[in-house]
C-alpha cells in the first residue's frame, strides 16, 4: 500500500474564510432588500405627456435595480417600435490619445418611420466601429 499521509485539513486560513462566509451570509439574510426598490414606494409618478413626433427612452426586461423607464405597456400609442442602436466614432482627447465614443441606446417610437429615421441619423454619426441597430415592433 501507499504510505502517503493525507495532509489536506483546514488550517487557520480555512477557518478564517469559513467564518467570513458565515458572517456575510448572516448579514445578507437580515439586510433589508426594500432599499433596492425605493422608487416604487410612495406616491405614483405624475402622468407623462408623450410626443407623437419624438421617441422616448424605454426599456424591455430591465433589471429591478435599473432606473425606471417607460415600457410599451405605458406608452399611449397604438403601435410601439423599439429602436436599438449601438455604434461608435473615434475622437482624440486632450493628450492625443484616440478613443471611441460608444453609444448604446434603446428608444421607443410611435411609428416605424420615426424609428428608422432615428437609426439612420445615428448611423451617420456613429459608424466607426459599426455596432448593432434595429427597429422592432413591440405592439
Amino acid at each position: 500500500m501507499n504510505g502517503a499521509k493525507e495532509t489536506a485539513r483546514p488550517g487557520r486560513q480555512g477557518l478564517r474564510a469559513t467564518a467570513g462566509l458565515i458572517s456575510l451570509a448572516a448579514y445578507l439574510s437580515v439586510a433589508d432588500i426594500g432599499h433596492a426598490a425605493d422608487w416604487t414606494s410612495g406616491a405614483p409618478p405624475a402622468p407623462v405627456e408623450y410626443s407623437e413626433n419624438e421617441g422616448v427612452p424605454c426599456s424591455i426586461g430591465a433589471p429591478f435595480w435599473a432606473p425606471p423607464e417607460a415600457t410599451a405597456a405605458v406608452l399611449p400609442w397604438r403601435t410601439v417600435w423599439l429602436g436599438h442602436f449601438s455604434g461608435g466614432r473615434p475622437y482624440t482627447d486632450g493628450t492625443g490619445l484616440t478613443l471611441v465614443d460608444w453609444r448604446d441606446e434603446k428608444v421607443c417610437f410611435p411609428t416605424r418611420q420615426h424609428c428608422q429615421a432615428w437609426v439612420r441619423d445615428l448611423r451617420r454619426a456613429y459608424h466607426r466601429p459599426e455596432g448593432y441597430w434595429t427597429c422592432l415592433l413591440l405592439r
